[in-house]
């Protein structure tokens, strides 16, 4: 079986890109496993990455990660990242950044309302279930069968960068993105977020993990997650994880996503299912 991995979800520019490839190519052949980087990226779905064979230390969402083996689908949980910045504050989470232009006037959510807004894709913790879980708070009681909290929403946009896009060019007037990737970008491409910024942020959440599919090797998968959870100790791979803003992989905890169905579920009983 060919083993492969994408780092799709973290390709925020061309440096993080590399960083992220060096980085687990070094992993892979300190397991002794030969490894294919798979290009991947919009307008095809991410999902459909998620479904190849022989994934091995690929980047998979949280939220559908936990819907997945709740279905039966059984990924195997390999590594967290905590990523390098002081306010991850030494944990494998993340967040959600509500994003508006920097000429905004708006200082809370909740002066949104009646904007337009963009979303990225339905399937995304943070592009859909971590700002619809902040959004329902301040949704009408009853769900769609009322007026929606925006006057607009839209998507899918597909991708961070198509939403950054559709702010800046004044389509939407607010969005959420995952608040790692917006860190990377801040790393490697600043420019990218010329005249816009933070209104406000989601919880924190655990954050994206790198998985092996269903029909890898259990002996595979335990070879390259000691790897990846040793890294940190070893001074060769200390520039490399540098370079992709990495302090260490740790174990994750499978349990802990539940809270994403929490999300999920907390959502619909307020009936707010779509954002709107």
């Amino acid at each position: 079986m060919t083993l492969i991995t994408s780092t799709r979800m973290y390709d925020v520019a061309p440096a993080a890109s590399a960083a992220w490839h060096a980085l687990l190519r070094a992993a892979h052949v300190r397991a002794g496993l030969d490894i294919q980087f798979v290009e991947h990226g919009w307008p095809t779905p991410i999902g459909e990455l998620w479904e190849r064979p022989g994934l091995c230390g690929v980047f998979m969402c949280g939220w559908p990660f936990v819907r997945a083996v709740r279905a039966g689908r059984r990924y195997t949980p390999m590594a967290s990242v905590v990523p390098s910045w002081p306010e991850y504050a030494g944990l494998p989470r993340y967040r959600s950044e509500f994003l508006v232009r920097a000429d905004s006037e708006w200082a809370t959510l909740a002066d949104a309302a009646g904007s337009r807004y963009g979303w990225m894709v339905r399937d995304s913790q943070s592009g859909w279930n971590a700002p619809r879980a902040a959004l329902a708070a301040l949704a009408p009681a009853g769900g769609l069968s009322q007026p929606g909290f925006f006057a607009e929403s839209k998507g899918p946009y597909g991708n961070p960068r198509g939403l950054l896009r559709a702010l800046a060019g004044r389509e939407i007037d607010l969005t959420a993105v995952d608040g790692w990737y917006l860190d990377l970008l801040r790393a490697h491409d600043p420019d990218a977020l010329a005249g816009l910024r933070t209104l406000a942020c989601t919880p924190w959440t655990p954050n994206p993990l790198l998985v092996a599919g269903p029909d890898v090797d259990a002996g595979v998968t335990e070879k390259l997650s000691n790897v990846l959870l040793a890294m940190h100790l070893d001074d060769r791979y200390k520039d490399l994880l540098q370079q992709a803003h990495v302090a260490r992989f740790v174990p994750p905890d499978a349990a802990r996503y539940d809270v994403l169905i929490d999300m999920e579920r907390q959502a619909a009983e307020r009936g707010y299912e779509e954002i709107a």
